[in-house]
């Protein structure tokens, strides 16, 4: 099952899930720690963490072999244990996490495809209340959103960069018309039929064949469409 993409500014997506657990943690008991762990195609990687140590037992099991936060990606299903002592499946996480009694593994989907798992670990064998459940459950729920929204951040910043490309590359486009109607004393439209034509037989992009024109007779490269981003607005009422 292929797996989406992380987002283009990867920093700004890791910080607004640690953001997430931060929060999370707060909601819940003293000892509790979260995680949130990727999955790539053959491994996982923690991207956030409420505690430092909650990203060496992701990172304890990874090293292992084994671990509820393992079974919980292989199988895409929510793996709770009360209590580790008594639990036999993991015996080098449990000898490895001494502190740790409660775990919770929370797959994390993103259409229909498992994206990682939020893990919370506790040092409580009683589990986790209510108020607690209901955080850790706000937390899932918002990391496919964040995931949704740097997605379509990426995606609006590219299409942005092939605009302005584009209209880059019509600037070139129309110098070289220019120099083809002065030389060739023709309309505009037979200048483009023109450098067309002449691309198609040199199989030449268009625009690359105009920078060459542009060079030829100017002596300088073409001049390139200059964009200043708009200034952004300050929120707030003046004083």
């Amino acid at each position: 099952m292929n797996r989406p993409s992380l987002p283009t500014d990867i920093e700004e997506f890791e910080r607004a899930l640690t953001d997430c657990v931060t929060i999370a943690a707060q909601a819940m008991p003293d000892r509790a720690m979260l995680s949130i762990a990727l999955c790539g195609d053959d491994d996982f990687r923690t991207v956030a963490c409420s505690h430092a140590r909650a990203e060496l037992l992701d990172g304890l099991q990874q090293a292992t072999g084994q671990g509820p936060v393992l079974d919980a990606l292989d199988t895409g299903k929510a793996v709770t244990v009360l209590d580790l002592a008594t639990d036999s499946r993991w015996p080098h996480f449990v000898s490895g996490a001494p502190e740790v009694r409660g775990v919770h593994c929370e797959p994390l989907e993103f259409e229909s495809v498992l994206l990682g798992v939020l893990t919370v670990y506790t040092g409580d064998a009683e589990g986790l209340p209510e108020q607690a459940w209901v955080a850790l459950r706000v937390t899932a729920a918002h990391v496919p959103v964040l995931f949704r929204t740097s997605l379509d951040v990426a995606r609006l910043r590219e299409v942005e960069a092939q605009l302005k490309e584009a209209l880059n590359t019509r600037a070139i486009i129309d110098q070289a018309l220019g120099i083809v109607m002065v030389q060739r004393r023709c309309t505009a439209r037979e200048a483009f039929d023109i450098l067309r034509r002449v691309s198609q037989d040199r199989n030449v992009k268009l625009h690359q064949l105009a920078a060459s024109i542009v060079e030829k007779v100017t002596g300088r490269p073409p001049q390139r469409s200059r964009f200043e981003e708009p200034p952004r607005r300050v929120s707030g009422r003046r004083p």
